[in-house]
């Protein structure tokens, strides 16, 4: 009996620990498959991180490489010579940059090599031939040719091919530079210009190579560094290059423009000058009330009448004068060596009193005096506007020519026949009208006076014109900022001058 007694709670523990075997079992399973399933979301939540990261770093990767294409096509250009990059100052120093020359091969600059090894450049002509080839400080940079020419000087026109030169060459040399420039007429529109605030223009007319460029005041680029703190505080601004990027109205030097537009409308140029013109109530008058009675064209042209160019402005109509402008490249950009702005006419925002302004000069318009130098050159070239230029050849370190500018024509602007009407209309300027002060006995000079009132009360004087008349050998465009008095008083005797003396001085071409 006992023994059945122990039977039985045997088979009862044994039962019992069975059941618990079984539970003990199931939580196994269950933490097992817990454990699976951890494994599991971990191994995804790993993947997602991975395939997260992979992703982050290709679009980096992407962005990445789309900066350096966008830095090669618009931004490498730009910072490789940027004459503050100091790789190019690297380079300058282990290159012997060229040298620039005028026309007749004197040397305008060249570098020497102080004791410690580095180089600095001399300007032989200092002040007078400043305005062309600027300064080269490795303090502030470079302006003129030397800025514009900076990688043929140091022959670095292909980068890489210059940094494998430099492994194998010790000794490397840059490219010299010959300029249209004729040092004596440089120095002869230097000296004329030295007394006024302004600049000077003198070109080819048949090339559009430029002869001369002076602005005034002015500055010697053999102490740029040394002199650079009164340079900046000077209030006349002798860093301006005024002769490319000084922008003024250009007076009735304009009327050059206006009449070959007229000439080429079909408005009546027959006109009953009263000395007053009104348009939309506003009155326009000439130069000191003066009236002209009875006036064709060529009269106008010659007295400078502001009241007959005002209506036959407004005659025309935006499009008429705005048609013959951009012949003339005004609103258009065009090549040149040097840094430049465009002049410009903002037809968009003219009204009719605006426009008859701009006819004659006034108005909104601004032109750089290169582009007035251009516009009489124009006429000069019987309609065919040159493209302005200042680099003649570039020659290598042997001396062989590497580089040859060509002529190029600009613009096709007006025909040869409406050309030498002008022609005669400003050889009446010289003899009977507002610029009888440029006359040079023995020769013929064609040429247009312009004044300009300023808001700061005082003027700005001008005259372009080209001699001989009718076998134009240069052309000139002179401002005078500031002036005393008109241009036909103030700078027509300036161009006289300088004109007599290079036909007297200079042999040319």
């Amino acid at each position: 009996m006992s023994e059945n007694k122990n039977q039985k709670a045997n088979k009862k523990r044994s039962d019992k620990e069975s059941f618990l075997d079984k539970i003990k079992k199931k939580e196994e399973d269950q933490r097992l498959k817990n454990s699976k399933e951890l494994k599991v979301l971990s191994k995804s939540t790993l993947n997602k991180r991975l395939l997260f990261v992979m992703i982050f770093f290709v679009i980096l990767f992407m962005g990445l490489a789309l900066y350096l294409v966008y830095f090669e096509l618009f931004k490498a250009k730009s910072i490789a010579s940027n004459e503050n990059n100091r790789r190019n100052w690297i380079n300058e120093d282990t290159i012997a940059r060229g040298k620039i020359y005028d026309k007749n091969d004197n040397v305008l600059a060249y570098s020497e090599y102080d004791q410690d090894g580095s180089q600095y450049r001399h300007y032989n002509y200092g002040k007078a031939a400043a305005t062309v080839t600027g300064y080269n400080s490795k303090t502030y940079g470079k302006t003129g040719v030397e800025k514009t020419y900076n990688k043929w000087l140091l022959n670095l026109r292909d980068e890489n091919m210059s940094n494998f030169r430099k492994m194998v060459v010790t000794n490397d040399v840059g490219n010299d530079l010959h300029l249209t420039i004729d040092q004596n007429i440089q120095n002869l529109t230097y000296n004329y210009m030295s007394n006024y605030v302004g600049a000077a223009v003198v070109m080819n007319p048949k090339t559009g190579e430029i002869l001369a460029m002076v602005s005034n005041p002015t500055f010697d680029p053999n102490n740029i560094d040394a002199n650079w703190d009164n340079l900046i505080a000077n209030n006349s601004g002798p860093l301006v290059n005024r002769t490319t990027t000084g922008l003024y109205r250009p007076g009735s030097t304009f009327k050059i423009v206006t009449a070959n537009s007229i000439l080429e409308s079909n408005v009546d140029q027959n006109y009953e000058d009263t000395g007053t013109e009104l348009i939309q109530n506003f009155e326009i008058k000439n130069f000191d009330g003066l009236s002209f009675g009875d006036l064709d064209l060529r009269k106008a042209f010659m007295y400078s009448s502001n009241t007959y160019f005002a209506s036959k402005t407004k005659e025309m109509g935006k499009e008429g004068l705005e048609k013959m402008t951009d012949k003339y490249m005004f609103n258009k950009t065009y090549p040149f060596d040097l840094e430049k702005y465009d002049s410009i006419i903002p037809y968009k925002e003219l009204n009719q009193v605006d426009l008859a302004m701009t006819g004659f000069g006034y108005g909104k318009s601004q032109v750089t005096p290169l582009h007035m130098a251009m516009v009489s050159s124009t006429i000069a070239n019987d309609g065919v506007m040159m493209q302005p230029r200042l680099v003649k050849t570039i020659t290598d370190k042997d001396g062989k020519e590497i580089y040859k500018a060509k002529d190029e024509k600009l613009s096709i602007v007006t025909s040869k026949r409406r050309a030498n009407n002008i022609r005669d209309m400003m050889v009446d300027v010289v003899n009977e009208g507002t610029g009888k002060a440029a006359y040079i006995d023995g020769i013929q000079v064609a040429g247009k006076t312009g004044t300009t009132d300023k808001s700061n009360g005082f003027i700005d004087a001008w005259f372009v014109g080209f001699a001989p008349a009718y076998d134009p050998k240069i052309a000139v465009a002179i401002v005078v900022e500031d002036a005393d008095d008109t241009g036909g008083v103030t700078v027509a005797p300036i161009a006289r001058n300088l004109m007599r003396d290079i036909f007297n001085q200079v042999r040319l071409d």
